[in-house]
């Protein structure tokens, strides 16, 4: 009894901090680009932010079922997703928390049936950026052909920028809170309070801004929101099929596709190739490091 209360609170403990770590991570992701306009104060964004991430987290089961039928290994996953995370910080790289705890959990049982999931679930992933690329691409071309006069198009942009930035919170709460807590609990309890902790690491250090998103393309107000809103827009579609998308990389497709309506050169790639490197070799270390420990203690 006093093992099985232990390993639940460390997986309680791990999962709070890397929902801490998320927080402050990707809340830029949320309210970075309406702080930036200054269509309301920072307290203001972060207060819709902790309501939208609260209220998502209500939302959260379909992606928690998802993942906690994938293992039982849930603090070895989490042990794991902690070490590449603390990497990726290090060399500050925006890389996908989702992929590292499904991709450790693989690792830790590799076996047909999971394949044919982990399959399904890869294939999101790369989905997801994709319909991102098209939906801002779209978005953008057709905001860009509203003749709208410029005042009344800024106060409309500034509304948007708010009713966006709590899509994009929503979807932290709904997608990439029940992927942490997800392996090794289904409880709305617990899912509440991660989305507390989550909340908490954006009033601590969510002012710390990640250079590396802003260096893909020179983003203007309105390109900026149309970038967050497509990003909100493709994980809202995955998280109604209950299959656990990353935030950061649907954002990245969403800032993708609106530079490339500027043309292909506006794009920095070699920013971009750094991402998906990263994005590549972040989830194999995991399912690697998870595949020689289920060995070890087989």
């Amino acid at each position: 009894m006093v093992v099985i209360e232990l390993s639940i609170n460390l997986e309680l403990i791990i999962g709070f901090y890397l929902l801490f770590i998320l927080g402050a991570n990707n809340v830029a992701n949320a309210i970075g680009t309406a702080y930036a306009s200054r269509a309301t104060t920072y307290r203001n964004l972060l207060i819709l932010f902790s309501v939208c991430v609260i209220i998502g987290s209500f939302f959260a089961k379909n992606v928690g079922n998802t993942v906690n039928s994938l293992s039982s290994d849930a603090l070895t996953a989490l042990i794991i997703s902690a070490l590449v995370m603390s990497l990726s910080t290090y060399k500050k790289v925006p890389v996908s928390l989702h992929t590292i705890i499904v991709c450790s959990l693989i690792g830790l049982n590799l076996s047909p049936s999971n394949l044919a999931k982990f399959g399904k679930i890869l294939l999101s992933w790369l989905i997801s950026p994709v319909i991102a690329v098209i939906l801002a691409y779209v978005l953008y071309l057709t905001y860009e052909r509203i003749e709208i006069p410029i005042l009344k198009r800024i106060a409309i942009i500034r509304y948007l920028l708010l009713i966006s930035a709590g899509v994009v919170a929503f979807n932290l709460g709904s997608n990439d809170l029940p992927t942490v807590l997800g392996t090794f609990t289904t409880s709305q309890i617990i899912y509440t309070i991660g989305a507390i902790f989550l909340c908490l690491g954006a009033y601590l250090y969510g002012n710390r801004v990640s250079e590396t998103l802003s260096m893909i393309t020179n983003l203007s107000v309105s390109s900026a929101f149309i970038a967050q809103l497509s990003g909100g827009l493709a994980v809202t579609i995955f998280t109604a099929l209950g299959m656990p998308v990353s935030t950061t990389q649907a954002i990245v497709g969403g800032i993708l596709g609106v530079g490339l309506t500027k043309g292909i050169k506006t794009v920095r790639w070699k920013t971009l190739r750094h991402i998906v490197f990263w994005w590549i070799v972040a989830p194999i270390i995991a399912l690697t490091i998870g595949f020689i420990i289920s060995r070890m203690i087989k």
